[in-house]
């Protein structure tokens, strides 16, 4: 190297006025971390909602079954029912035949009337006489 070289300077590129007072630049650079923290939470979060869906579909199949089986309680509770009421039926048919009520009144020495007197009508318009209470009086006793 020549020495005229070695002591010549290196001119710095000049600025200008509103170069020179505005604020410097700020470095960006790529954090590697951060993108791989949120990438790891969207896998989670989304692990968490696929989960989280399963677990309601499971529960929902729970009570359906539970429901079904309740149905079916309910079914078979109701055939014996209608079984029950079927017989109360027949037997009510059997105890109303006009054959067993009067050999029921033959027992009881019931018979049919000679005469059928029927009672005279009254008009509900016309308000009935009071009632005289008179009180009793004391006997030799009381």
């Amino acid at each position: 190297m020549s020495p005229a070289s070695a002591n010549a300077r290196v001119a710095a590129p000049r600025r200008s006025p509103a170069q020179r007072s505005a604020p410097p630049k700020p470095r960006f650079r790529v954090i590697g971390s951060n993108v791989r923290s949120n990438s790891r939470f969207a896998i989670f979060l989304a692990v968490s909602i696929i989960f989280g869906s399963l677990m309601l579909v499971v529960g929902s199949h729970t009570m359906l079954a539970e429901g079904q089986l309740d149905l079916g309680r309910l079914n078979r509770t109701l055939s014996q029912e209608q079984a029950v009421h079927r017989t109360t039926i027949l037997q009510v048919a059997a105890l109303e035949t006009p054959a067993r009520i009067s050999s029921e009144a033959s027992t009881l020495k019931l018979t049919t009337p000679i005469e059928v007197l029927q009672l005279p009508t009254v008009p509900l318009e016309v308000p009935l006489p009071p009632v005289v209470v008179t009180p009793l009086t004391a006997g030799p006793n009381g």
